[in-house]
């Protein structure tokens, strides 16, 4: 190899003029096509990959927004009004109904305040005992101690107290200056009657429990509500302020006492805030969309058909197909409203409620969610606001609610993530006054007394239905598990985002091997060419080694032949 190159510089056409260097690059461009189609291919599946992982992740952030809206809570907001907020204020969470209330307040609830009264002391900094004390208080039924060592000052004490996490009591000391004197304030620092403070025993001078005065005294709060209880003396007790516990969804914030005709609280849905979020809703749907539509698109211009990188892909496309059934079927569970009877569900599906997916195909929202606002016998979604804004609430949020279509028994109870949402068909059979066989969706159930669970493993898992009507015969039934479309949606999504099952990274993944396979063939390739080109390298070398010689060769004869004697004839 030496005597034709020198490292990996070949000296070819040097001799004979010839560019074989040229001929070689020619030659490896033609052997190079399979690598450069192998690149193209493994080039293309790494794109797939990064959009379908972009895609998962926008599906995810879809998923967490909707998450934020999927509970009634969420969902809806409520407007509350009271006559009187100086002595009431009420804020309410989705769960509040809407009602009227009257609030009384008779009493707010106080901590505990005792102040040294007897003993001042002309300076916090001066001491307050010359040899070692200890002081006890209790709190809240439990008694404690605290050393003072000699030469503690009045600050010094409250320091002592305030940092007593040994025991962590709740109770406070400060400095009180009423501007001639120092003295030890005690405070309990939660309301109601049973967090008092006492002081029990104290070994400094001036400091002894008689030496101070209960200058607020620990007390509940007092209320009425809607007029009960009626009795004069008799109250509702509370040991704060901020009351959370007495109206579902409401919380009162006590503020001072009332009138005795106490405080008017109006509880309503703010509509115009339920607008907005159903609004926020539809742009984050009509977001993956778009995404989705941009990925799958074709351009038809001319006589070209080009299509996007994702076009004809089954998973982009069933995930958008979807999305899509879930906003125009009927929500799971939901039953059509009965005018004649007031059963059913009065909202069942979007379109109902004005909200409709665009058809138009010259529109700029062709395919997306948009607002109808002329839906000939149905309703805006303003005007489906304004007639119940708690069923459309219900449409979008209900969470496995439960609801027997027969009279014959009832829905107690389902389990959340294992009852499945939907109709489930019930039949059971009694004889003798007891059930002795019973199905759900055709699968067998478990039977109680008049109970009936549905089994393990099926869709009726952790339904629990009990049976009113107990005489001998054969019964069928429906019942339904509710859930509002947001509902529904996070659910799919979750299916469709699971880092192991998910339908995208499922088929990431498949593509990702494509990429890796084709990385190997590529390696492989690469290593082909290299060894292509080294040959043909040392054959050309070896071809300019033989006509140099050759070459050298003829400039011999050619001097040969200049040095033979010339003959005349």
């Amino acid at each position: 190899m030496a005597e034709y190159s020198s490292g990996a510089i070949y000296f070819t056409g040097l001799g004979n003029g010839t560019d074989f260097d040229s001929i070689i690059e020619a030659t490896m461009t033609a052997e190079s096509f399979r690598l450069t189609q192998l690149e193209s291919w493994r080039d293309t599946w790494a794109e797939k990959v990064e959009v379908l992982q972009e895609l998962n992740t926008e599906l995810l952030a879809l998923r967490t927004a909707l998450k934020a809206m999927d509970t009634k809570a969420e969902f809806v907001t409520m407007d509350v009004s009271v006559s009187d907020s100086s002595a009431l204020t009420v804020t309410a969470t989705g769960d509040a109904d809407v009602a009227n209330h009257t609030v009384v307040v008779g009493q707010l609830a106080c901590n505990d305040i005792w102040v040294n009264s007897a003993t001042g002391e002309a300076s916090s900094s001066d001491s307050i005992t010359d040899t070692d004390a200890t002081m006890t208080y209790s709190y809240g039924g439990q008694e404690y101690t605290i050393d003072v060592p000699a030469g503690t000052t009045l600050s010094g004490l409250v320091n002592i107290i305030n940092n007593n996490t040994l025991s962590n009591s709740g109770v406070r000391a400060a400095v009180l200056n009423d501007g001639s004197a120092y003295h030890l304030q005690l405070y309990g620092m939660d309301q109601g009657a049973d967090n008092a403070v006492a002081i029990t025993d104290c070994s400094i001078e001036g400091y002894a429990p008689e030496d101070f005065e209960n200058t607020q005294v620990a007390k509940n709060a007092w209320l009425k509500v809607d007029g009960y209880p009626s009795g004069e003396d008799q109250w509702i007790e509370r040991a704060t302020n901020t009351v959370t516990d007495l109206l579902d969804g409401l919380t009162l914030n006590l503020r001072g006492v009332s009138s005795s005709g106490g405080v008017s609280v109006s509880v309503a849905v703010d509509t115009d805030a339920m607008y907005e979020t159903i609004v926020s809703f539809m742009d984050s749907l009509n977001t993956i969309y778009a995404l989705i539509d941009e990925l799958t698109a074709v351009s038809d211009e001319g006589e070209s058909v080009e299509g996007s990188i994702m076009t004809g892909n089954y998973g982009v496309d069933m995930i958008k197909q979807n999305l899509k059934s879930i906003t125009a079927s009927r929500a799971l569970g939901f039953s059509y409203y009965d005018e004649a009877t007031g059963s059913g569900d009065l909202f069942t599906s979007l379109a109902q409620i004005g909200i409709v997916t665009d058809t138009d195909e010259s529109s700029e929202t062709f395919g997306m969610l948009v607002l109808d606002t002329d839906p000939g016998a149905g309703l805006t979604l303003i005007q489906a606001l304004a007639e119940d804004p708690l069923a459309v609430a219900d449409l979008f949020v209900a969470d496995n609610e439960g609801v027997s279509m027969s009279s014959d028994f009832g829905h107690v109870s389902n389990i959340s993530g294992i009852t499945e949402p939907g109709d489930h068909e019930v039949a059971y059979e009694i004889s003798g006054g007891a059930i002795i066989a019973a199905t759900i969706n055709g699968e067998a159930a478990t039977v109680s007394g008049n109970s009936i669970t549905g089994a393990a493993g099926t869709a009726a898992a952790g339904m629990v239905l009990q049976v009113h009507t107990m005489d001998d015969g054969s019964y069928t039934g429906t019942v339904r598990i509710k859930q509002g479309t947001i509902a529904e949606m996070v659910a799919s999504l979750a299916n469709i985002t699971d880092s192991e099952s998910g339908i995208l990274n499922i088929i990431a993944d498949n593509y990702q091997t494509i990429v890796d396979n084709t990385e190997k063939r590529i390696a492989e390739e690469e290593a082909r060419l290299e060894l292509k080109e080294r040959t043909l390298r040392t054959m050309y070398a070896k071809l300019e080694a033989t006509l140099s010689s050759y070459e050298s060769l003829d400039t011999s004869l050619d001097s040969l032949i200049d040095q033979l004697p010339s003959t005349s004839s």
